[in-house]
């Protein structure tokens, strides 16, 4: 598999998973789904471990950041399930790409680092009054669209706050599939439990288009994705890597309205422009600028060439850099 492939593969993954997590929500209970789709991920990633990469089995010295890294699974995937039966699979993907600007706001809390440049504050600003338009829209809707909101929300703020945990452990020696099946082993206890007291339903599985997105969920969403992530950041510059979560809402939103119907509003457009370019400005214009001038220097935040992701959830992979 070359560059440009795991490129594409990675875009598409991150693109059709809003979606593909609506449409098993659909068929299922949102709860039910999130769980069959982990588990299924679990045992083909163990079937792997044990047939090919034996390397990658779990290590009890690396329980810490499986722990870290579960928190992106659970309680974090609950959340996203539900907030897509409330708002737009493209909302959700949209709601998803603020996850830089959140890790800069809790490394300054957690880390006790400050990433914020003037510009990055500017590229925070813009993207915040993305977020204030839209959740000003879906709050006067008159319906529980703002649930959703809610929900993305929360589960942004746990998906960077286990990234910035991750931040403080030493996860170099952690091979990429060992992390990712620790996570997930770490975190389906409480998937489970929480599906049991919250649902407790048993579902019948059939054969349609539910049962179809839970399996590409667990194959391509959680395994083929990750690996071609993995695979892409070693070999590509990170500023053509860090394009996808600008990429991928864009052809979320709409694949959202060709497969699903799916509509888009004004505030929704306007708010998701606000956020993109908001997140652009975060993340690029710092080091073109640096480039333009000619003056050395190294991101704190977002240095490619130091960056290695942690695990897969969803639509993103969550990545840190290792100092």
């Amino acid at each position: 598999m070359g560059p440009p492939l795991a490129y594409l593969i990675v875009i598409a993954v991150w693109a059709t998973t809003p979606l593909a997590i609506k449409i098993s929500s659909q068929g299922f209970s949102p709860l039910a789904a999130a769980s069959m789709r982990f588990v299924l991920a679990s045992l083909l990633a163990c079937v792997i471990v044990a047939l090919v990469c034996h390397r990658s089995g779990l290590k009890r010295r690396h329980w810490k950041a499986y722990a870290a890294a579960s928190l992106s699974i659970f309680p974090n995937m609950p959340l996203v399930y539900l907030a897509t039966t409330y708002i737009s699979s493209g909302l959700v993907s949209v709601m998803f790409a603020t996850a830089p600007l959140i890790m800069g706001l809790l490394s300054v809390l957690i880390l006790k680092k400050n990433p914020f440049t003037p510009l990055r504050l500017l590229g925070l600003g813009i993207s915040l009054s993305g977020l204030m338009l839209i959740s000003y829209a879906q709050f006067g809707a008159g319906d529980a669209r703002y649930i959703g909101i809610l929900l993305m929300i929360g589960s942004t703020v746990l998906f960077s706050l286990s990234n910035i945990l991750l931040k403080t452990m030493d996860t170099s020696a952690i091979d990429p599939l060992e992390q990712s099946l620790g996570a997930m082993v770490f975190a389906l206890p409480g998937l489970l439990l929480c599906w049991y007291v919250l649902d407790g339903q048993i579902p019948a599985m059939t054969l349609g288009a539910a049962s179809a997105a839970i399996v590409y969920l667990a194959t391509v969403g959680s395994l083929l994705g990750f690996m071609a992530f993995y695979y892409v950041l070693r070999q590509l510059p990170f500023e053509v890597v860090g394009l996808v979560p600008l990429i991928t809402p864009v052809l979320a939103m709409f694949l959202g309205v060709l497969l699903a119907g799916e509509s888009i509003g004004r505030e929704l457009q306007q708010g998701s422009l606000l956020i993109l370019t908001g997140l652009a400005v975060y993340e690029f214009l710092p080091g073109v600028l640096r480039r333009l001038r000619g003056t050395p220097g190294t991101d704190t935040a977002i240095a490619g060439a130091n960056r290695k992701p942690l695990v897969v959830v969803g639509g993103g992979v969550g990545a840190a850099q290792n100092q």
